[in-house]
């Protein structure tokens, strides 16, 4: 009985020592396993810190490129007055082919790019050498002059000159709270500012020139845009006119494309180093001033409406060398708020 008991005994300890020992074998971490577990989950590391070192080198190659690319447009910026003067001009003038609005337009060029900005800002947009017209609404088609703000002042205020016609008259751009975002026409104003003025200029389209007038004065404050709205006549447009821009010159102008001009407006424009979105990657020429070489109006734009691409754009360029520098520039910023 003793030897069955014992038996049993030796029998229970051997089931005992089987199972214990199994059971080690589950729960017993396997070193080797955890090891290559662990090399692994060390793999993914390492490629994201190479991955990250490589998108710095990229970042920092980016900002090398991108400081080039500015530092040479401000050279040709800073040069292209003189350039304008002693080149473009000189071959210009001594074209007997020459119109005569063109000549005096010429000229008034040269002063215009040898103004002081606090000299740009003294003159109405209506009186400058060219002034951009855009439609955003249905019978708003007007001469667009926008706020010039003095940046060295924390107060940001207007200091163009239309700001300074409207609080004289102690009016704003804000007169009506019940017209945000919409256009207020300060008609008494414009009645007294255009009384004994004559308000009619040339417009021009993308094929034809036009004759018409301003005929109302107002002003447009949104959360994220503002300008000033010349309204003008629009019964001697067609339907089907592409109104672009207006002077007070009645220029001749020679209505074509030139391919080669464009390519390089686009070979010039590079949005990784602009800080924000614009619609100059659509801009193209569609006319040239005639007797002149190497000056262009270009355009970016949709119609009837100009208000689908994010920056509809006019533009005056001339040739320099090999690069195409803006003589005179506009812009609708229609991207706003989301820029800032």
């Amino acid at each position: 009985m003793k030897q069955h008991y014992r038996y049993n005994y030796i029998l229970y300890l051997l089931v005992m020592s089987f199972a214990f020992s199994c059971k080690q074998k589950e729960t017993q971490p396997d070193l080797d396993a955890i090891e290559t577990a662990m090399g692994k989950e060390e793999a993914p590391a390492a490629v994201d810190s190479s991955i990250q070192t490589a998108a710095e080198e990229a970042n920092e190659a980016l900002i090398r490129e991108c400081t080039t690319y500015l530092e040479e447009w401000e050279k040709l910026n800073a040069t292209k007055a003189a350039f304008y003067t002693t080149v473009v001009l000189p071959k210009a003038l001594a074209n007997p082919e020459l119109p005569e609005q063109n000549r005096v337009f010429l000229l008034a060029l040269e002063t215009y790019l040898n103004q002081s900005v606090e000299e740009a800002r003294a003159v109405p947009t209506t009186e400058q050498l060219l002034f951009p017209i855009f439609k955003l609404e249905e019978k708003e088609l007007g001469i667009f002059g926008f706020p010039a703000y003095d940046h060295t002042n924390e107060s940001f205020i207007d200091i163009s000159a239309e700001n300074k016609i409207l609080t004289s008259s102690r009016l704003t751009a804000t007169i009506d709270s019940t017209a945000i975002d919409k256009v207020v026409f300060h008609t008494e104003l414009a009645d007294s500012l255009f009384r004994n003025t004559d308000q009619t200029f040339t417009a021009f389209t993308t094929g034809r020139k036009v004759q018409t007038k301003v005929v109302n004065f107002g002003s447009y404050a949104g959360e994220c845009l503002e300008y000033y709205n010349y309204l003008i006549d629009s019964q001697p447009f067609k339907a089907t006119d592409k109104v672009l821009f207006g002077s007070r010159y009645n220029l001749d102008l020679t209505y074509k494309h030139y391919p080669a001009i464009d390519a390089q407006l686009q070979r010039q424009v590079k949005k990784e180093c602009e800080d924000c979105p614009n619609s100059r990657e659509q801009e193209k020429t569609f006319a040239a001033l005639k007797g002149v070489d190497d000056i262009y109006f270009t355009y970016a734009d949709t119609f009837p409406l100009n208000n689908e691409l994010e920056t509809p754009l006019r533009g005056l360029v001339m040739k320099m060398g090999s690069k195409i520098v803006y003589l005179w520039y506009a812009e609708v910023d229609l991207f706003g708020c989301s820029c800032l």
